[in-house]
């Protein structure tokens, strides 16, 4: 795949991604991009950090020229070789052209993709490190096992609004939202060991009303 040299030049040409294209640009100015960028849906720049600048540059200066109309905000999943917008999105076609022409912009999203989960792994780790301090046990490995499992992403998209481009992750009910921080976890960490213990507990009980009673003529043939 091409390289890329920084974030203002594709295949060691200038991209069409540097602040000249943002002037030309109809969709959204860059002047416009960093007053915003800091409230989009009601989130703090730190909670809905682009994660490629790069990226948002590249995707800036190349969906008017093929066409593509945003908002609606694109939604980029990885295919076979490829990335394509989600189903039923009927600027499939021409976003199929411009990933097919600008061979970079794959490599953009791969490296925008694998950075999100790079940085969600380091997030879960962390939030399970703090969380155990204090606690230890077998009971306690088996539940992370647990936990791990169930936290693995179902889904991952690369979201590009025409201001910045975010990593979305798709929840238990298909819904989709903000790749999970460390806070999450850590919340998401609290939920699931309340409801472990309360199981636990529970199994005990039905456990213990479960035993056998003796009489005792039982207990005198040694059963």
């Amino acid at each position: 795949m091409d390289s890329i040299n920084n974030q203002f030049f594709v295949n060691n040409t200038a991209s069409p991604t540097a602040a000249k294209a943002y002037a030309k640009n109809d969709d959204i100015g860059f002047a416009q991009m960093m007053a915003t960028r800091g409230s989009v849906d009601g989130l703090s720049g730190a909670a809905k950090a682009d994660v490629s600048p790069a990226l948002t540059m590249a995707l800036g200066g190349l969906i008017g020229r093929y066409g593509i109309n945003v908002p609606p905000k694109l939604r980029i999943l990885p295919a076979k070789k490829k990335y394509v917008l989600e189903e039923g999105d009927d600027r499939s076609g021409k976003f199929d052209m411009l990933i097919q022409d600008n061979p970079g912009v794959s490599e953009l999203l791969t490296q925008a993709h694998t950075k999100a989960l790079t940085e969600r792994d380091a997030a879960m780790e962390s939030a399970i490190d703090s969380f155990m301090q204090g606690k230890g046990g077998y009971d306690m490995k088996g539940f992370l096992v647990e936990f791990r499992e169930n936290e693995k992403p179902r889904a991952v998209s690369v979201v590009y609004d025409g201001i910045g481009t975010y990593v979305e992750e798709q929840d238990a009910r298909g819904a989709w939202r903000l790749i999970k921080g460390e806070a999450d976890f850590t919340d998401d960490l609290m939920k699931a060991y309340t409801r472990y213990n309360l199981t636990n507990v529970a199994t005990d009980y039905h456990n213990k009303k479960s035993l056998p009673t003796l009489n005792r003529e039982q207990v005198a043939k040694g059963r």
